[in-house]
């Protein structure tokens, strides 16, 4: 707040920008970008390169610089350095296909050495991805394995080949599918491969309280784990559920009494037993119930004996 009829803000004559006095903060250009390679989704931000949608752009991380795809356009902002990558620069129209061509040729070139090492060492390791950092002679190979892998002489091997700083990085499996991309069960393109910025914990009790139905094959993803919808679309269902009786609950329908079997949030409507042997669906809006009943707590659902198998899916990174 300003003070003695001074202004907080004051112009960085050479760098064209307003600063905060006194502060870190600067009024930048910034907007979401997704790093080719690991697929993560990061802030970038530059003090004077405007960026738009689909552009390529080079960016600054703390492996080096590596190239990136802007998801947004680039907006004005005030923000401090540590809270984005900074652009280097903007690809060209004509530039980016030369830039990735000299990328991609390398990129094949260590692959084929990586996989040629690979199995002259007799390692168990899958190749996920390769990255090569711009501007400095450094290749990243991101790869998954079962268990622990001793990769010390594969290291000095691949590095006196490829002429170049080697670093070898074990990810999930979470992570090797977004790497790699593809489409998802509702065939659409995988979550983590297009807008997720990072991945968070997912549990049977989601899929739950979701009322899907528990099978494997029906609640993973292409990475053998649950998928992460169930994890984004868990606050939405469960604060739906608040709108609804609880399962076991005796309700009032047009036709009598009964008792709640199951909710079908999405379709807001409800299935009730009415007697023995006789169940009908009925829209929420013609179902009334007591106080008793009341609203289910936060994510309630009844709680059923889970086999391995589905323990296994779980991923609580």
């Amino acid at each position: 707040m300003a003070t003695g009829g001074t202004t907080p803000w004051l112009r960085d004559v050479e760098g064209g920008e307003a600063v905060i006095k006194g502060s870190a903060v600067r009024i930048v250009e910034a907007g979401w970008v997704r790093l080719l390679k690991t697929g993560r989704v990061v802030l970038a931000a530059s003090d004077e390169v405007r960026f738009s949608r689909a552009d390529v752009l080079m960016v600054r991380s703390d492996r080096g610089d590596v190239l990136a795809s802007a998801l947004t356009a680039s907006s004005r902002r005030a923000m401090t350095p540590d809270e984005a990558l900074r652009v280097v620069r903007r690809l060209q129209p004509g530039e980016r296909e030369a830039v990735l061509g000299r990328v991609n040729a390398r990129e094949e070139e260590t692959r084929a050495v990586f996989l040629r090492e690979v199995k002259r060492h007799g390692l168990d390791m899958h190749l996920s991805q390769v990255e090569v950092v711009q501007g400095e002679s450094r290749v990243i190979f991101y790869f998954t394995a079962p268990g622990r892998v001793d990769f010390r002489a594969l290291v000095r091997d691949l590095a006196g080949a490829l002429r170049a700083r080697v670093e070898l990085r074990q990810i999930g499996v979470r992570d090797e599918t977004r790497c790699t991309g593809g489409l998802g069960p509702c065939g659409l393109p995988l979550c983590c491969a297009t807008f997720l910025r990072g991945f968070s914990a997912v549990t049977i009790r989601m899929a739950k309280t979701q009322g899907l139905v528990l099978n494997p094959q029906k609640v993973s993803g292409v990475c053998g784990r649950l998928m992460c919808c169930l994890a984004y679309e868990q606050d939405v269902y469960c604060e739906m559920r608040r709108q609804f009786p609880k399962v076991g609950s005796v309700v009032t329908t047009p036709k009598g009494e009964g008792k709640v079997r199951d909710l079908l949030v999405m379709r807001r409507a409800v299935k009730v037993l009415l007697e023995p042997g006789v169940i009908e669906e009925f829209p929420l809006a013609d179902v009334t119930w007591g106080d008793a009943s009341g609203p289910p707590e936060e994510g309630e659902v009844v709680e059923e004996p889970v086999g391995t198998d589905l323990a296994d899916l779980e991923d609580r990174t």
